[in-house]
């Protein structure tokens, strides 16, 4: 499969439909489709993609373009970026407001499909530089190149060199409420915690169980503001 270095991009750096291998574009606007009526979106609803616009343009727009995709590093399941926009405009004499919200989106281990707010500088900054967008949007939401990760949805391991400092507690945390991390052992620091040979399981099943060995520390991907017309889901 080809990458989104490979495509013509348009006016805005969308990524022209007319330059995804076809098949491809399918699988991709059938994850967006799911993601859009997702059963375990956040409390903003799901997309409804789709205008509703006079003469005068006025009325309201949902839309959707694509900005990246490709293969994960560790699962190699598509991934894409696309960016979730709203146009609105209440008077023939306004000037529209328009808002913009982008989104990583894939599948779970599961087959479900998720979609985890990203920040779109990052996004632009790939682009601009002509780096696979994905990856860039991977690194960031980790904070570290994330083929050094070991993942399990939302929360991830990043493997530490040397023993970090901490205080030690039990080693059986849970992480958000749904990630339960077994150790040898478990430090402390702050709000910062470090797994020695872990083992996490995701207690609504979604993911797989996942181990590793050594010192990690546990970490959260982060997640991008948004506006609240286009909700990301829940892991």
């Amino acid at each position: 499969m080809c990458t989104d270095s490979t495509t013509r991009r348009g006016r805005f750096d969308e990524i022209l439909a007319s330059s995804v291998n076809p098949m491809t574009w399918k699988r991709i606007t059938k994850l967006v489709d799911e993601a859009s009526t997702g059963t375990h979106v956040d409390e903003h609803g799901a997309w409804e993609f789709g205008a509703e616009l006079d003469r005068k343009r006025r009325g309201i727009a949902l839309n959707w373009d694509l900005y990246g995709y490709g293969q994960d590093v560790h699962s190699r399941q598509l991934l894409a970026v696309i960016q979730v926009r709203q146009y609105q405009k209440q008077c023939a004499k306004w000037w529209p407001s328009i808002r913009k919200n982008y989104f990583l989106i894939g599948r779970n281990e599961d087959g479900t499909v998720f979609a985890h707010a990203v920040q779109s500088g990052v996004v632009r900054s790939a682009i601009r530089r002509n780096k696979p967008v994905i990856r860039a949007v991977q690194d960031w939401l980790w904070d570290t190149d994330y083929s050094r990760i070991v993942r399990q949805g939302d929360i991830g391991l990043v493997p530490r060199k040397v023993k970090p400092k901490g205080e030690p507690i039990e080693p059986t945390l849970t992480v958000e409420g749904s990630h339960q991390l077994i150790a040898t052992a478990i430090l402390r620091d702050g709000d910062i915690f470090f797994a020695l040979d872990p083992e996490m399981t995701h207690l609504p099943g979604t993911h797989p169980p996942v181990s590793a060995t050594g010192w990690f520390k546990v970490v959260s991907a982060k997640r991008a503001p948004t506006w609240d017309f286009a909700a990301a889901t829940r892991d």
